[in-house]
């Protein structure tokens, strides 16, 4: 699976490599303790949210023909290829798929992983916020994107978690420059006043980051990563909070 072709999973298979944010910058050593690796093989190629202690939210996509036996979550990482203390590996109990996903167009591209056991909370490994409810991000507003993908087209991999700051778009902007292929249950952004920042390959799954809540899970992007010309989309998590919540009472 590539990124360069139009509404192709950004989730790069793990035995190929990984892409993580371009034009970003490295995070401070644990600023973001929900973060998540999903890896098999030792090799991350997905990312997540935790949002419960033993629930973490990612993209559907991530999870496609992917055997959940294998998967391993790993919390409180900075550097994947030198772990310190602070790493907690977890196995997946259970994979939940929106029952809607359309592979084919990214519509309801979300996903639950329970995992076998819960996360011991501290300050390396923490939850974040989901959304209020009816909550709606608007254009212009402030946010952040991070990963462990490459940071350009051409595969430069990482030495620790990547970081950048994007801004929301409308989703009309974002329609115009994807050609009407935009549902309501996603959000786009762009990089403010510079090309070439966003998402990349292997960093699918990740959270949008806006007012210290989760708003977006990455879903796809286009030709080359962070264009300005195919704005990078995400799920839009507040439009799934009663499938989040149904799930989760419900195990």
């Amino acid at each position: 699976m590539q990124h360069f072709i139009l509404l192709t999973s950004l989730c790069m298979l793990p035995i190929s490599g990984a892409h993580r944010i371009v034009g970003g910058r490295e995070a401070r050593a644990h600023s973001r303790p929900y973060m998540v690796s999903l890896q098999i093989r030792g090799q991350s190629f997905c990312g997540g949210s935790l949002i419960y202690p033993n629930w973490v939210l990612t993209a559907a996509h991530c999870m496609e023909d992917t055997r959940v036996d294998m998967v391993r979550v790993v919390l409180g990482a900075h550097n994947l290829r030198n772990p310190d203390r602070f790493v907690q590996v977890l196995s997946i109990q259970e994979s939940f798929t929106h029952p809607d996903y359309n592979p084919t167009t990214f519509q309801n591209d979300i996903n639950l992983l329970k995992l076998n056991s819960s996360a011991n909370i501290n300050p390396f490994v923490r939850n974040i916020s989901l959304p209020l409810n009816n909550s709606n991000v608007r254009p212009g507003s402030p946010c952040s994107v991070a990963g462990w993908g490459q940071v350009s087209d051409f595969g430069t991999l990482p030495r620790a978690l990547m970081e950048t700051d994007v801004n929301v778009i409308s989703r009309e902007t974002c329609n115009q420059r994807w050609r009407q292929i935009i549902f309501n249950n996603m959000l786009c952004t762009a990089s403010p006043g510079q090309r070439n920042k966003g998402f990349c390959s292997g960093d699918s799954g990740g959270p949008l980051v806006c007012r210290n809540r989760v708003e977006g899970l990455v879903s796809f992007s286009g030709l080359f990563c962070g264009d300005p010309n195919t704005p990078d989309v995400y799920t839009q998590i507040s439009a799934f909070l009663p499938w989040i919540e149904s799930v989760i009472s419900r195990r």
